[in-house]
């Protein structure tokens, strides 16, 4: 009886609590497609210009984006850290150390799973989700108000089609997507060739069930 109750109650407050938490803001469909990997590459690139002088990837190394993405370890750093780096190093900001906090007030925070923790759609929307103040004249961000992080992407928004300025934004949300999972590349990719040996394992079995089964009468 008594855990009857507690699970009413638990019932009559779930509404209580999703109502304080308030109306989540739609996000816009970051369509990116992880298995593109020209995109990744476009959006590695446009991470190492617009993103990497306060964020970093720490969980990533050039070697192994080189090796998923299909350059050379010599290409990744010339790309991504204009040959200061070497291949193994782990990809970092261009930040000092206590340089965030004294300029934003706040930490800056890596971006290896962000992907994972708000999923590419959220990176789509904040990154398109700069709206400008001509009263204050400055940018604020409709999915995170008061942000610090300035509008990285202005310059495309502002000068490019919308069409690039859309595209800018995949491929940063793609590339981010690939760094917060890589073994994911390599999993699509396996995944198709377990399929199609198994469905060929099951013909087999079938076959060799038939012959086994040929001159036994039931």
């Amino acid at each position: 009886m008594k855990v009857l109750q507690w699970l009413t109650i638990c019932v009559l407050l779930m509404p209580l609590s999703l109502r304080a938490a308030g109306p989540s803001l739609p996000l816009e469909s970051a369509n990116n497609d992880i298995q593109d990997l020209d995109s990744l590459k476009r959006g590695a690139a446009l991470f190492t210009d617009h993103c990497m002088a306060c964020h970093s990837v720490k969980y990533m190394r050039y070697n192994r984006i080189a090796a998923d993405l299909g350059w050379t370890n010599e290409e990744v750093v010339e790309v991504m850290s204009y040959g200061q780096d070497r291949p193994v190093d782990h990809v970092m900001t261009r930040m000092p150390d206590g340089v965030a906090m004294n300029v934003f007030g706040t930490k800056v925070p890596d971006l290896s799973l962000m992907a994972r923790l708000k999923g590419t759609d959220y990176i789509y929307s904040f990154l398109r989700g700069y709206e400008y103040d001509p009263e204050t004249k400055s940018w604020d961000n409709r999915l995170l108000e008061g942000t610090a992080m300035p509008h990285v992407l202005e310059s495309m928004e502002r000068h490019g089609s919308e069409e690039a300025f859309a595209q800018a934004a995949r491929d940063i949300s793609n590339f981010l997507e690939y760094t917060g999972e890589p073994a994911k590349l390599q999993r699509l990719d396996l995944g198709w060739k377990v399929m199609l040996f198994l469905l060929l394992l099951i013909v087999v079995t079938y076959l060799l069930k038939k012959e086994y089964w040929r001159d036994i009468k039931h």
